[in-house]
């Protein structure tokens, strides 16, 4: 594994062990963000074009985050 591909696991693993803390779905976090379900499934997996960077930012915010 490369270390962007550990980088982005990890990305993707601290999102969804922050969901399950809160109890919340990724399309809670969807409408939260106002944006499609699809769209908060591939910047939680660590995608990374400009639009699910900046996902990642504005979902770190609502859930918490000191860093991602």
């Amino acid at each position: 594994m490369t270390e962007l591909e550990s980088a982005s696991s990890k990305v993707k693993i601290k999102f969804k062990v922050s969901l399950l803390e809160r109890g919340m779905k990724q399309v809670e976090l969807a409408e939260l963000l106002g944006v499609s379900p699809a769209q908060v499934s591939r910047a939680l997996a660590g995608n990374s074009t400009p639009k699910d960077i900046e996902i990642q930012k504005r979902a770190a915010k609502i859930l918490g985050f000191k860093d991602i």
